[in-house]
């Protein structure tokens, strides 16, 4: 099951990055920079596929902001973002089949990003985008806290005006472990925070090209005098 997963991911990406329409080449760069200030729930309860909205018994989660991210903006669709989490285990919360453990949760992720809003002709506040990339992760509650992992982020975000978003993501961390086929230390993340971009800077004209200077160009006419 993972090595399919992985294979459908390694060819999603190349089918990507081959298949760019000509017309969608041309358009302009939305930011340059997108920052992130997000809530994080983390669900570490042992069940890849079950219980996943389980709230009240699967999730760690804090009543603050516990995600920033860092986006740079590249071209056609494509960017790469940095990540960092920080969440806590409570012992009431299921964690691998049990509970009555609790500690500290970091997650550190460097991620390739794609998004999908140049598909979208007229739609400029819909942005889904996908994501795939490397990161570690420090949990208290494990025997080896430090685990390296390997993630992908399915997101979208909604664009309130040109600056300002929402941002809704799931992310899905396999960890990177000798045990990999049989690990229970995979865990899904899932986040909803405010978004902040910086647009392009405009490429600035010549100061002496403008139209108030244009009188520098012309031919400068004198009235003759009469003798």
């Amino acid at each position: 099951m993972r090595k399919a997963f992985l294979l459908f991911v390694s060819l999603f990406v190349l089918n990507l990055i081959q298949a760019q329409p000509a017309a969608l080449q041309t358009k302009k760069n939305p930011y340059k920079w997108m920052f992130g200030l997000c809530w994080s729930a983390v669900d570490d309860n042992g069940n890849a596929f079950g219980q996943l909205f389980d709230v009240g018994g699967s999730w760690n989660y804090e009543y603050f902001p516990s995600r920033f991210f860092f986006d740079r903006y590249i071209r056609k669709g494509w960017s790469i973002e940095g990540a960092l989490v920080y969440n806590k285990y409570y012992s009431n919360i299921q964690i691998n089949d049990t509970t009555g453990l609790s500690g500290t949760f970091f997650s550190g992720d460097f991620n390739v990003k794609y998004s999908f809003n140049r598909f979208l002709r007229g739609a400029k506040w819909l942005d889904p985008y996908i994501s795939m990339g490397l990161g570690v992760t420090y949990r208290t509650v494990r025997e080896v806290p430090v685990t390296p992992t390997f993630q992908t982020n399915v997101g979208v975000n909604f664009w309130f005006s040109r600056r300002w978003g929402v941002q809704l993501q799931a992310a899905g961390k396999l960890a990177l472990v000798a045990d990999i086929y049989e690990s229970d230390a995979d865990y899904t993340n899932y986040t909803i925070g405010v978004l902040y971009r910086i647009d392009p800077k405009k490429r600035s004209s010549n100061y002496f090209s403008k139209r108030k200077h244009q009188w520098t160009n012309e031919r400068q006419r004198f009235k003759r005098r009469n003798s």
